[in-house]
C-alpha cells in the first residue's frame, strides 16, 4: 500500500554512523528497521563491538543506505547534510532510538580542522610580572591554600570517597 503512495526507488545514497546501538540488535535488524520505516535500503554495514563500563555490550555502526523517494527519507536527508543529529525512534512502544550522524571520512574531518590555533602561546614570566605590577601596591596576602603535600601523598580530598575525613587537618 505505501510503495504505492511513494515512488520507493532509490534517488541518493548517504553514508551514516550509529555511535551506540543496543547488544542484542543485529545487522539484519538494522537492514529491516530502516526498510520498515521507509528510510530505504542498507547496502552495507559495518558493526564493532564495544563493552561499555557496566560490562555491558554495545555496538557502534557505519551504514551506507540508498535512500528511497519518501518524506521521511527525504526530511533525514536534509537534516543529516546539515550535520543535525537525528533521533530515529525504532521502537516507539519500548521508547528506544539510535542517534544517528552524517558520516564524514577521517580525512575530511582533518582537513576541515584549522591548521594553526588561535591560542596566543605567552611566557610565563610575562604573566607573573603583570601578577607582580597589579597586585604589588596593594597590601593584601593572597595564600595559595592547595595542599601540594596531601596531593602528592595520595591523601588528597576525593569527594566520591564517603570515608575520607574533610575536617581532619583543621
Amino acid at each position: 500500500m505505501l510503495a504505492s503512495l511513494f515512488n520507493m526507488q532509490s534517488t541518493s545514497a548517504i553514508k551514516i554512523y550509529i555511535p551506540r546501538i543496543l547488544g542484542n540488535v543485529t545487522k539484519t535488524m538494522l537492514c529491516h528497521t530502516f526498510n520498515r520505516l521507509n528510510i530505504g535500503k542498507v547496502s552495507y554495514v559495518d558493526m564493532h563491538r564495544k563493552i561499555n563500563e557496566n560490562n555491558r555490550i554495545y555496538y557502534f555502526a557505519f551504514l551506507d543506505i540508498d535512500l528511497y523517494n519518501t518524506p521521511v527519507a527525504n526530511d533525514l536527508y536534509k537534516i543529516l547534510n546539515t550535520n543535525q543529529l537525528v533521533k530515529l525512534v525504532y521502537d516507539e512502544e519500548a521508547a528506544q532510538y539510535w542517534e544517528i550522524k552524517k558520516h564524514i571520512p577521517r580525512i575530511e574531518r582533518q582537513s576541515n580542522a584549522p591548521l594553526s590555533s588561535s591560542v596566543m602561546p605567552i611566557l610565563c614570566e610575562t604573566v607573573m610580572q603583570h601578577f607582580d605590577e597589579q597586585y604589588k601596591a596593594a597590601d593584601d596576602t593572597i595564600l595559595d591554600v592547595f595542599d601540594y603535600d596531601s596531593y602528592i601523598s595520595g591523601n588528597a580530598y576525593n569527594m566520591w570517597e564517603d570515608n575520607f575525613n574533610l575536617l581532619s587537618g583543621v
